[in-house]
């Protein structure tokens, strides 16, 4: 079984609680604690539910609820090196890149690397004997390992920040516009389409589509590029909330 609650995706804040054959964990804390708790309340979750917590990299969209967060939760938190040292949490477990770490009785998690302007930025790799899990945002573009990595995972969580004539044309400042166009930016719908039909190709049915600009991007532009790019293939395609407010299930 597979179950997603998309608490928040976008760039003030990202968090999700993944559910897989009844174990459940956290991806990212870039909210407050208390946001989370309510949107876990209405969907009959508890903060002891939680057995693990993956953090992908230290930007305080993906960790500014991290600190306060660690106090509600008696689980292990997991991410690269890097991270833990640049956060200085000592409690913290350090995942090693392109290897399998058993994080749960059964879990399996494997750190990708992402090409991020954010040392130790990662994707993951989850899975259990009857699921596998990709979850892969905050990159400017997709490398060729990265794919092979999550060839044939039955869903992938992937970024499409933003449509590139809005960001080009848009009101940010040249420098930021520079950085998210960049290889250690973030994924343009274009770009997030072509590697989705890549997943899609190789045996993925379920994508999410995350971490959409609400400035430089639109739900319907994000989905639109996705599904051109898939057009006559067999595939459910969503775009995630800003802010979720219910569980989505997406394999029994």
């Amino acid at each position: 079984m597979l179950k997603i609650l998309p608490i928040a995706s976008g760039s003030t804040g990202n968090c999700m609680l993944v559910e897989i054959d009844g174990n459940r964990i956290l991806i990212d804390f870039g909210i407050s604690p208390k946001a989370v708790a309510t949107v876990l309340a209405a969907n009959s979750y508890t903060w002891e539910e939680i057995r693990a917590v993956l953090i992908t990299h230290t930007h305080a969209d993906h960790v500014k609820g991290l600190e306060t967060g660690r106090k509600k939760i008696c689980a292990p938190f997991y991410m690269s090196a890097t991270s833990k040292d640049k956060l200085m949490a000592e409690e913290t477990i350090a995942l090693p890149y392109f290897e399998k770490t058993e994080i749960l009785p059964g879990m399996w998690v494997t750190a990708i690397p992402t090409s991020h302007d954010c040392p130790g930025s990662v994707g993951f790799r989850i899975e259990t004997e009857q699921t596998v899990l990709g979850y892969l945002t905050d990159l400017g573009y997709v490398p060729e390992r990265t794919m092979e990595m999550l060839s044939g995972a039955d869903c992938i969580v992937l970024e499409s920040n933003h449509d590139e004539e809005l960001l080009r044309y848009g009101r940010y400042p040249i420098f930021l516009k520079k950085r998210i166009l960049s290889n250690q930016g973030h994924l343009s719908n274009h770009d997030s389409a072509a590697a989705l039909a890549w997943f899609a190709d190789h045996g993925t049915k379920h994508f999410f589509l995350a971490h959409l600009s609400q400035e430089n991007n639109r739900p319907e532009l994000a989905l639109e590029c996705a599904m051109k790019a898939t057009a006559g293939m067999d595939v459910h395609i969503e775009v995630l909330p800003v802010y979720g407010e219910s569980t989505i299930t997406v394999a029994d």
